[in-house]
């Protein structure tokens, strides 16, 4: 279980995965997969460092490869969540944060806000 977990969210996509979603498409698989062995997998997962958690402001964890940062934009009316579809924008940003303050910057998140194509629309 805890490999296909680990292959999923290391699949080289840029999505963070809720551990819902995880489960989800685990049970694709393996039809009597439960949300405890799941929460358990990435948990040990993020414990090595192969995965980090990521907040974006809406209460769920959402996971994804600790090492392919990248940033999302948010649906203010519907909640709906999507991948900015290229790596960070702020790469340079933190040395200059750093610089300009003098702390050891270790990481950061950016969310957009916006409609989603389908809110755009409703009006």
């Amino acid at each position: 279980m805890r490999d296909r977990v680990r292959d999923l969210v290391l699949s080289g996509s840029l999505h963070a995965w809720t551990i819902e979603e995880l489960l989800a498409r685990v049970r694709k698989d393996v039809a009597t997969a439960d949300y405890s062995t799941v929460f358990r997998a990435v948990s040990y997962l993020e414990e090595k460092s192969l995965i980090r958690r990521v907040d974006l402001g809406d209460g769920r964890g959402r996971y994804e490869t600790a090492d392919r940062h990248h940033d999302h934009v948010q649906c203010e009316r519907c909640g709906r969540i999507s991948e900015s579809g290229t790596r960070c924008l702020l790469e340079n940003a933190a040395d200059k944060v750093s610089k300009a303050t003098g702390y050891k910057i270790l990481s950061h998140h950016l969310v957009f806000t916006g409609l989603c194509p389908e809110c755009a629309v409703a009006g």
